[in-house]
């Protein structure tokens, strides 16, 4: 009955357009897992980790009521699954998801979708009863045939098992400008893991810099509901894109780089800035191929003010760092 129920809603997930399609699919998802889930999650199991803070399982489970990124996340990784299933030799696919949450939001979904003989996937999470909770609906949704193993671990040191060859990674664990959580450090650690021709969703995650002013940029601000698609969402007409300050990519981490901090170069701040006080960072994702998030379409994607130029006028230059060392964040440094 349930696994019937799911297939119906994550089908009119894949196949949404408008943002009211994508909202209301969306919804389903959320109201699904709620009336499965009898008990409340805990709040008070956040676990501080090198490299960020890991939600509790009441704010991993939060999550899926971000609409748009729900959406999104799971058109991405189906359509990324169809690419490896679509096969005509009958592959399996091996599967790992890191940071999975109560809910396992991104892959469970989808499982109906495909044959169980097709597919092993290995569920990480640090909270012990966000894994309770995923092994709970297995059976209640009708999944317990699938391959599935759930991992008690810290997704930033995890080692893949030798055998298990890798085809699709997932991992989204982000704050806005990849602040707080520890996106970063868990994505460099599995990258490391995979082979050149295994996919890491998301695929890629751009943060830019520019001049603008903040309370007029889009973004999603209090109710899920009130998010508007990105060709709505129209930026501030004067904010001036300074550049873009990195990208992370599967690339990116395969390449040899045991830094922990990325730094920018200096750039010159406007001596006029009345109409873009604000130095902001945006973030833009790829998730795979031509699905994305833009800016303001979820609240991984808001912008974030890192300080208004009224309170350092009396500078000429500013330089970034992004520090994913301990919790990530950022800092300015003038010149």
């Amino acid at each position: 009955m349930y696994k019937q129920e799911l297939t119906i809603i994550v089908k009119s997930i894949i196949a949404s357009n408008t943002v009211n399609e994508q909202l209301e699919s969306a919804q389903q998802l959320s109201r699904f897992y709620k009336k499965l889930i009898k008990n409340s999650h805990p709040d008070d199991n956040e676990i501080l980790v090198d490299g960020g803070i890991a939600l509790s399982s009441s704010g991993a489970a939060d999550c899926v009521d971000d609409y748009i990124r729900t959406v999104s996340f799971i058109k991405g990784i189906y359509k990324a699954m169809t690419k490896f299933l679509d096969d005509p030799l009958e592959k399996k696919i091996n599967i790992v998801y890191a940071g999975c949450g109560p809910y396992a939001t991104l892959i469970l979904p989808l499982l109906p979708l495909f044959d169980k003989g097709r597919i092993s996937a290995i569920l990480i999470d640090i909270n012990a009863s966000s894994l309770e909770s995923v092994q709970n609906l297995i059976p209640v949704i009708g999944l317990e045939k699938y391959d599935l193993q759930m991992i008690e671990a810290n997704a930033i040191t995890y080692k893949i098992p030798k055998d298990f060859n890798v085809d699709l990674a997932v991992s989204e664990t982000m704050h806005y400008a990849l602040t707080s959580e520890p996106q970063v450090a868990i994505s460099r650690n599995i990258i490391k893991q995979l082979s050149s021709q295994a996919i890491f969703i998301p695929q890629e995650i751009r943060i830019d810099l520019a001049y603008t002013f903040f309370n007029y940029e889009p973004y999603l601000r209090v109710g899920q509901n009130e998010v508007k698609g990105y060709k709505e969402s129209q930026p501030y007409p004067y904010k001036v894109f300074v550049d873009r300050l990195f990208t992370i990519n599967k690339e990116h981490f395969n390449r040899e780089n045991h830094n922990l901090k990325i730094e920018s170069a200096f750039y010159m701040l406007p001596t006029i800035f009345e109409n873009h006080p604000d130095i902001c960072l945006f973030t833009e994702i790829t998730i795979f191929e031509d699905v994305e998030l833009k800016t303001g379409e979820s609240y991984i994607t808001n912008p974030y003010c890192l300080v208004s130029m009224y309170g350092i006028k009396d500078c000429s230059e500013i330089k970034l760092t992004y520090d994913f060392c301990d919790i990530p964040k950022w800092f300015y440094h003038l010149k």
